[in-house]
């Protein structure tokens, strides 16, 4: 077997250099620990990292006892549980309670756990033998979900109210023989449930029969039940309970089913064979493995907590008053977003036997369509408005909502802070819902960002550590670096993207430079003077990254995002709602995307709102559509899709969250956005489009090297003042 004395002779340099590059430490150049990784290559070593744990303080891993990964409930707790320990520099260790169970004693489980130098441990057990193991005072123990017989600290949902919610929607439903399944009640959580539902039944006429059973005998205890073959509901402690009573009784019973409510792990995508009342254990096992990383780190006890119940969530919508043959058509942007929305809006049609008709356009198609009055699309209902168009259009296209219904005002409350007024208001007129909310982000290769070789690299060359871009000096500085043309040494092609193949888009790489400089288009006095240094510079660092930039994919959204997935591109800018195809089965980066606020840290908003055409001969029809589109959880099976939500309560959905781990910064991006083109006291319609008319044919007459940066914001500045002037001036 091969060691670093074997390893230093072949590499020609000493033992401690080979032990630094393996252990990431030390002042060591990158021409070195090429040759060491070579050597190592050459002679099959592979580093002990046992070994290397022991010469720690600390092994940073994190062990979690699970009851099996066929469930839904500890697979989704043990996805968020690893997702979040890794995020922050630990290792997960699973173990399986079915395999540590049986004839073990307790010391002997403690010890096979134990053995492997685990920093904490998590219990989420399936057993009542494993629950009574006491790992003692050696580590960090939190048990999920059942509280054990001894003093421990404990992280769960509250059960009890749980089980009384399901009891009152029972009651609700009229239900008169009620089949309670659920497993043993050693389980805190079991017992709690029972007590919940038992509490909020008392005094109720119907008939309640408690059936307990365990996972080797659910099936013949459900098919020898007299009562559960007669039974209108059933309520169940489990989602695999739940399915196994639906499967029988769909075959061995009649086929009316009962009713079936049941706890259940949250869902994101519909499932309409159950009443389920969801708790979140993607929520759960995040926060499980925060708690232990803070008591690892901090040394303090961990404490019991209780997250919130999510409860009952419905995808069916409200039931709609409609003609037949009436029918929304509903025109919308060529995005993500809209192949989901197709999807969505079968869904609604199957529930509620309204079609819905999806138009896909172009942005500039859009435009045209709106800026002719809807002259030609006289039929459609629905508007989905890019959100730099509304407030030129909202006055001359849609209708004011609270006309419709007065008390729209208050669905608003449940979206993301920071996207109502922008999306939905327009000189104090609530005109649309948000839809979809996005924010440019920064994407780039996680790998290359940490890999040691890389790092030390770029420290030779330019004398700083390689680091996340806060400036767009530092980040055309990193796009250099990683382009091969100017770095042969470099494994990607090109250091960025640049979207620059039209007007539109060309604006929107500008403005996102310029708001890195300053805060929004007017300055301290409210006026704008786009000769300015800040406007210049803004075009000079746009312009210097065009030689890290692959031309050939400058004209949209979906083309810039489609480079950066194919793995030959270092960094990218990009808004979050164009960005699902990055994880997708195709895309060479799905695993290895970092994400972080754009350089300079002011987002530029993007995304669209829906609302009602002035035209539509349907408003009420059509504003009951967009509620229900825009409610969770049909926001969130949107976003879990590809397109993103409005919701607050999307972005505690770790089924989401961990599919598209950039949306954690959602809030932090709407937060951070600047941008206002008036300031607030102006009240004029401000005609966006011809705004990025006027700063996309200047950048791109820049970029072909028609105009000086100075000339092309000399020519910007005066058109603008002849379109724009008197706005300024009376305000």
């Amino acid at each position: 077997m091969a060691t670093i004395k074997d390893i230093a002779k072949i590499a020609g340099v000493a033992q401690g250099t080979v032990s630094n590059v393996l252990n990431g430490r030390g002042n060591v150049s990158s021409d070195k620990i090429r040759r060491v990784l070579d050597a190592c290559e050459q002679l099959g070593y592979i580093p002990n990292e046992q070994a290397k744990q022991l010469r720690q303080t600390r092994s940073r891993l994190i062990g979690v006892l699970l009851p099996n990964l066929r469930d839904k409930r500890p697979i989704d707790f043990y996805i968020s549980f690893k997702t979040y320990a890794e995020n922050h520099g630990y290792r997960v260790r699973q173990y399986l309670s079915s395999e540590l169970d049986g004839q073990q004693s307790e010391e002997a489980v403690q010890q096979e756990v134990l053995k492997d130098g685990i920093d904490a441990m998590a219990v989420f057990a399936g057993s009542q033998h494993m629950m009574s193991v006491p790992f003692g005072k050696r580590i960090p123990v939190i048990y999920v979900e059942h509280r054990p017989s001894f003093v421990a600290d404990f992280i769960g949902f509250d059960y009890r109210q749980a089980g009384s919610s399901i009891a009152q929607q029972v009651r609700k439903d009229r239900c008169s023989n009620v089949v309670l399944l659920t497993g043993s009640l050693w389980a805190s959580s079991t017992a709690e449930f029972c007590a919940g539902f038992q509490a909020a039944m008392a005094g109720a006429s119907a008939r309640i029969t408690h059936i307990q059973t365990d996972k080797q005998s659910e099936q013949l205890s459900i098919l020898e039940s007299q009562e559960l073959s007669c039974a209108d509901a059933v309520v169940c402690s489990r989602m695999e309970l739940a399915q196994v009573a639906r499967n029988l009784l769909k075959s061995f019973s009649s086929p009316a089913l009962p009713r079936i409510y049941t706890l259940s792990p949250l869902f994101t995508l519909p499932e309409s064979d159950f009443n389920k009342y969801e708790l979140n254990y993607r929520l759960l096992g995040d926060a499980t493995a925060k708690k232990l990383i803070q008591q690892i780190e901090a040394q303090t006890p961990a404490g019991d907590q209780i997250l919130e119940n999510n409860g009952f969530r419905s995808f069916t919508p409200p039931p709609v008053v409609h003609a037949d043959g009436e029918a929304l058509s509903v025109i919308t942007l060529d995005s993500p977003e809209a192949y989901t929305l197709q999807h969505i809006a079968k869904l609604y049609t199957n529930q509620t036997g309204v079609p819905v008709h999806i138009g896909i356009y172009s942005y500039d198609e859009i435009f045209d369509i709106f800026a002719s009055g809807m002259r030609g699309h006289e039929h459609y209902d629905v508007l989905r408005i890019d959100v730099t168009m509304l407030s030129f259009f909202a006055r001359k296209l849609l209708m004011p909502l609270t006309d419709i219904d007065p008390s729209i005002a208050d669905f608003l409350s449940t979206f993301l802070k920071g996207t109502v007024a922008p999306y939905s208001y327009v000189n104090n007129t609530l005109y649309s819902v948000p839809f979809s909310p996005s924010t440019q982000m920064l994407y780039y290769r996680r790998d290359l960002f940490s890999n040691s070789m890389i790092r030390r690299m770029f420290v030779e060359r330019f004398g700083r550590e390689l680091t996340v871009p806060k400036t767009f000096d530092e980040y055309n500085e990193i796009a250099s670096f990683f382009t091969r043309s100017l770095n042969p040494d470099s494994p990607v092609k090109f250091g960025t993207t640049l979207t620059v193949g039209s007007i539109a888009v060309a604006s929107s790489e500008y403005l996102q430079r310029l708001f890195a400089l300053q805060e929004n288009l007017y300055d301290e006095t409210g006026k704008v003077d786009m000769r300015a240094p800040n406007f210049v510079r803004a075009l000079e660092q746009l312009l210097a990254a065009r030689p890290y930039a692959d031309p050939n994919y400058s004209t949209w959204w979906r083309n810039t995002v489609s480079a950066f997935a194919g793995g030959d591109i270092a960094m990218a800018l990009i808004y979050n709602n164009f960005a699902s195809p990055l994880v997708s089965y195709q895309s060479r980066v799905r695993d290895s995307i970092g994400y972080a606020l754009i350089p300079g840290g002011r987002p530029v908003i993007g995304g669209g709102c829906l609302g009602i055409s002035r035209l539509s001969r349907h408003p009420e029809l059509a504003l009951s559509f967009i509620r229900w589109l825009c409610s969770e959880p049909i926001s969130s099976a949107s976003a879990f899709l590809g397109g993103v939500s409005p919701c607050t309560e999307s972005y505690n959905n770790y089924e989401i969250i961990n599919t598209y781990p950039w949306l954690k910064n959602v809030n932090r991006s709407f937060a951070a956005a600047r941008g206002r083109r008036v300031p607030p006291h102006v009240e004029t319609p401000f005609d966006e489009r011809a705004f990025l008319n006027i700063i996309g044919n200047s950048v791109l007459q820049a970029c072909s090297g028609a105009l000086s940066p100075e000339q092309a914001m000399a020519l910007a500045h005066r058109r603008f003042q002849e379109r724009f002037g008197a706005i300024y001036t009376n305000g």
